[in-house]
């Protein structure tokens, strides 16, 4: 109740403290509901004008709510009797908490009435709220007609409650969810009662319905929790059937491959994988095989149709069940049959390298890399890392090395620099490494013509990158001169930079003891061009650099000339009354600190 609550907080308007300590808030809901809510000793109590008659998530939302008021320092309004008695009045709950349920009377006022009187009295509740009904016990047994009835009346409230989808309007807070609660509540009496068939059946419908509503939904996931909490009960009613162990598996596994919202995330299956036998996950593969046996097959240029998709789950359940079934043969052969349609490299390689087949996992990565690299360049540097673990695992610290530095030529950044450099020292062969790399960078040669390389071939027949690349690669360049604590190559390809921003700030911090006027001049080049913005909030983010400029100048002993140059810069944007207000500031703060 509590994390349904959590999502309700948002919906709290209005929130009042009573004259009596109470706190009353609307709560956006289905419709809008008034919640109540008061301490009996230690333990909240609430009163609700929504249907739910246990403790509601509305009264949690409300108490969350004054929390986070609490929390923040904001105050929460008084509200005064006589508009409290008109909310109250206005939801049907006149008088209050005062006039809160008298148990021990109402039970000693129900026992005195007749049978024939209490019947009457129950019927005329149930015409005013027919959801009454469904709050009572059900018999025990139920006779098939009762079954029946209530099985439809059940359908019909499941049907009703689907029809609309929720939405949330996030500008004034305002929403809707469709409450699921009361179709839980029965799909529990009913699962209590022995008739888990009937629930496993009627959650078809919630499912189906469920999944069209979602779709149709504009809300933060309400209305897709609430239809997950009843087919928590579905799945929990399945794993009763008399049901074999390979069927519930089955209807599972259909059931994920057409969740597309993710209904059962999270949810106890109805059957654990370790219940099935080796014989079970045959009936589960032979399933699953079928189908994929006589699903279309994509065209090779087909990469992101649903056709594939649904071959692609296809095999994986297939796959999946052959390896627990212990047919590992069968499961990589058909694996290696379904390459053309699913582009499942990854995966075939995952598997021949946990069952230590290095040499059959080596030649599928190849494969699939040059299979892949124009039209997939993801699936095929996955590959690539799966190259790297089958060497690492034949000990082969050359070709890690080989692959790390090719990796780092294709795509260059500072990870797989870092990459390359700890298997070249693996290796013991990192300066040649280094040197070749950077040779690159700084003329496009590919490392493994350089002299002296000492890596081996990696049979990706490596041609350059697919992107256009001009030589030198100054900000590479710079990155790396700056990890490597290179300050002077760092400025001498900063300097020969034509994109100067990309480093600016690390550059300037890294020189500012051995060529400060260049720190100066990025500093003060990123102040104005904030200022020129004209935006209060680009006057405070320049401010920091001001206040380099400052405390370099000040170590120099130059601070007359940054005082020159505030005195210049006040005088060219005087119109500017925000940044006057943040160089006062800035200059009170600067002035505390030399004291």
């Amino acid at each position: 109740m509590v994390e349904r609550g959590e999502n309700y907080r948002r919906r709290v308007h209005d929130l009042a403290v009573t004259q009596d300590g109470h706190l009353v808030a609307d709560v956006v809901g289905g419709e809008s509901y008034l919640t109540l809510v008061w301490m009996t000793g230690d333990t909240p109590d609430h009163q609700c004008s929504c249907p739910y008659a246990g403790p509601c998530k509305h009264a949690v939302a409300v108490i969350l709510t004054y929390l986070d008021h609490i929390r923040s320092g904001k105050s929460v309004p008084k509200i005064e009797t006589d508009e409290l008695d008109a909310r109250l009045s206005a939801h049907g709950l006149a008088g209050g908490p005062e006039q809160a349920l008298d148990v021990e009377k109402a039970r000693a006022g129900l026992k005195a009435m007749s049978k024939a009187k209490l019947v009457e009295w129950a019927m005329d509740r149930f015409a005013d709220d027919p959801s009454l009904f469904d709050t009572l016990p059900l018999a025990s047994p139920l006779t098939d007609k009762a079954l029946t009835q209530t099985v439809a009346r059940l359908r019909r409230r499941i049907r009703e409650t689907a029809s609309e989808g929720g939405w949330r309007d996030h500008w004034d807070h305002r929403g809707y969810t469709p409450d699921y609660a009361p179709i839980r509540a029965q799909l529990e009496k009913l699962l209590k009662g022995g008739h888990e068939a009937v629930v496993a059946e009627l959650g078809e419908e919630i499912f189906e319905r469920g999944t069209a509503q979602v779709e149709e939904s504009d809300d933060e996931g309400e209305t897709a929790w609430q239809i997950r909490e009843c087919l928590a009960v579905v799945l929990s009613a399945r794993g009763k059937t008399q049901q074999p162990a390979a069927k519930l598996m089955i209807w599972y596994w259909d059931k994920l491959m057409n969740d597309e919202y993710s209904l059962l995330e999270g949810l106890e299956p109805p059957v654990e994988e370790a219940r099935l036998s080796r014989t079970d996950w045959r009936e589960v593969a032979e399933a699953f095989g079928n189908r994929l046996a006589s699903s279309p097959k994509p065209a090779s240029d087909d990469r992101w149709s649903s056709e594939k998709y649904r071959r692609e789950r296809l095999l994986a359940c297939t796959q999946s069940a052959l390896f627990n079934a212990g047919e590992d043969e069968r499961a990589i052969r058909l694996m290696i049959e379904e390459l053309p349609y699913c582009d499942n490299y990854v995966e075939l390689v995952q598997c021949l390298l946990a069952s230590k087949a290095y040499d059959q996992a080596a030649h599928w990565a190849h494969q699939g890399f040059h299979k892949t690299l124009d039209d997939q360049p993801g699936i095929a540097w996955k590959l690539v890392e799966l190259l790297v673990e089958i060497a690492r695992k034949r000990r082969d610290w050359l070709l890690v090395a080989a692959l790390r530095a090719e990796a780092f030529v294709w795509h260059t950044n500072m990870d797989k620099y870092r990459d390359a450099e700890k298997a070249g020292r693996k290796a013991d062969c990192w300066q040649q490494v280094r040197h070749a790399l950077l040779r690159f960078l700084e003329t496009g040669t590919a490392p493994s013509s350089t002299a002296g390389w000492p890596l081996p071939a990696t049979g990706l027949q490596w041609s350059g990158s697919r992107f256009s690349r001009t030589f030198p690669e100054h900000n590479d360049l710079i990155a790396i001169a700056l990890y490597e604590s290179r300050t002077e190559d760092a400025l001498r390809w900063f300097r020969e930079a034509p994109n100067q921003d990309y480093h600016a700030e690390a550059v300037a911090k890294a020189v500012a003891g051995t060529h400060p006027d260049v720190s100066l001049e990025v500093w003060r080049r990123k102040a104005e061009n904030l200022i020129a913005r004209v935006q209060p909030r680009a006057y405070r983010e320049a401010v920091p650099y001001l206040s380099r400029m400052e405390k370099l100048l000040q170590s120099l002993g130059r601070g007359d000339e940054y005082r020159d140059y505030i005195s210049a810069l006040r005088l060219r944007h005087k119109a500017k009354r925000r940044l006057m207000e943040e160089l006062d500031k800035l200059e009170t703060r600067q002035r505390r600190g030399r004291r």
